[in-house]
């Protein structure tokens, strides 16, 4: 099974998402296909920033991405929701066993 890269709308998507019930603000940067993203609090106070995530497009390393913020931020006595990586496959149209009829 191999997974199917992140187009840059969901990896930025996934960001806004991954710190619920933070706020999280995305931004692209085109001019290196890239993206930022700084996780807010309730009040409008940064409470953590990462201004490039280049290699979004592998769900892989976007976890990575994500769940190393998200530990910063427990540690800094946040409370988030679980999350967890929704990883999209090239073959989930594909059944493993063909149905019976």
């Amino acid at each position: 099974m191999t997974t199917t890269p992140l187009s840059l709308d969901n990896a930025m998507q996934l960001a806004a998402e991954a710190f619920l019930p933070c706020g999280c603000v995305t931004s692209a940067n085109p001019a290196d296909d890239s993206f930022g993203f700084t996780v807010m609090s309730g009040s409008g106070a940064e409470l953590a920033r990462v201004a490039q995530v280049r290699d979004y497009a592998d769900p892989l390393r976007m976890a990575q991405v994500i769940e190393q913020t998200r530990q910063e931020l427990l540690a800094k006595g946040c409370t988030l929701e679980p999350w967890t990586m929704p990883f999209i496959t090239d073959d989930s149209a594909i059944p493993e066993t063909t149905p019976n009829y």
